[in-house]
């Protein structure tokens, strides 16, 4: 082996070492907490801009319909036979086992409590989160795959003003509604079922009465601000994710389960918020 021409030691070049287990938990901590609070930041200014005056345009509005009709007026189907499959399982089991243990004057609370304040937001989230949030996240992908965003800004149209804010207004509106929808449904067909087999003695306004002197002024905001902010949520979410997919062919498909599981989690989150401050 020949010595270097100028007589000098070499210096072997630096190897680039792994990062071990407790460097990559700290840098997954960091890179999440990024996305946390890059998403809070998004999320708040998709909002500030919505709810400004004067910023929604024809081609927003058109959009805004156009998912309203798709989140909300197509998916009332679903949350009805939902809304039925929960009346008959859990209303008419209610109704029968406080029936049984002599406690029927409590049945306004059992159903306030499990159907109106807990139930049917989550489960209507879950239908809306399955049926519209993929579809969505597909749509807004596939945009920015095919460089349609990039084409978008060219021409001087804010992805945001045009993608998001319509879908996310749409998305809150049509859970507050399908909700509505889901309540009602699930808690009349689960008393036609009850007065059918004759497990209550309870008339219509009776019933009626022992559910709605048990509800406050918390239950009843309840059920506009947690269907409206987890919609909103939702929506965003998606589009979010959808903005951010990778330029490939399989780049939507790996971003739906990770959308999914945040769109879960969120729901989750808003309704432990929610029902805590009211």
């Amino acid at each position: 082996m020949k010595p270097p021409a100028n007589g000098l030691p070499t210096l072997a070049a630096p190897t680039a070492e792994r990062p071990n287990l407790l460097g990559r938990f700290g840098q997954g901590i960091i890179d999440t907490t990024t996305d946390v609070f890059l998403f809070t930041g998004d999320l708040t200014a998709t909002l500030t801009r919505g709810l400004a005056p004067g910023n929604w345009r024809r081609t927003m509005w058109t959009e805004f319909e156009r998912f309203f009709y798709f989140t909300g007026v197509c998916a009332i189907p679903a949350v009805m036979i939902t809304a039925l499959l929960v009346g008959l399982g859990l209303v008419l089991q209610i109704i029968y086992w406080l029936r049984v243990t002599g406690q029927q004057g409590s049945i306004g609370d059992f159903l306030v409590l499990v159907l109106i304040r807990e139930l049917s937001p989550i489960v209507t989230a879950l239908i809306v989160i399955g049926r519209s949030g993929s579809v969505m996240l597909d749509e807004v992908g596939h945009l920015k795959v095919n460089g349609q965003i990039r084409m978008l800004e060219s021409f001087g149209i804010d992805a945001t003003d045009f993608l998001a804010i319509p879908r996310c207004f749409a998305s809150a509106l049509a859970l507050f509604a399908l909700t509505t929808i889901f309540l009602h449904t699930a808690l009349w067909s689960g008393y036609l079922a009850a007065s059918l087999a004759g497990l209550t003695a309870l008339s219509l306004v009776e019933f009626a009465d022992a559910v709605l002197s048990r509800m406050t002024l918390g239950d009843h905001l309840l059920l506009v601000v947690k269907p409206t902010l987890t919609g909103f949520v939702i929506g965003y979410v998606a589009i979010w994710h959808g903005l951010r997919v990778e330029a490939s062919a399989l780049g939507v498909r790996r971003a739906l389960p990770k959308a999914f599981m945040y769109s879960l989690l969120a729901t989750l989150l808003i309704g432990i918020a929610v029902s805590t401050v009211l």
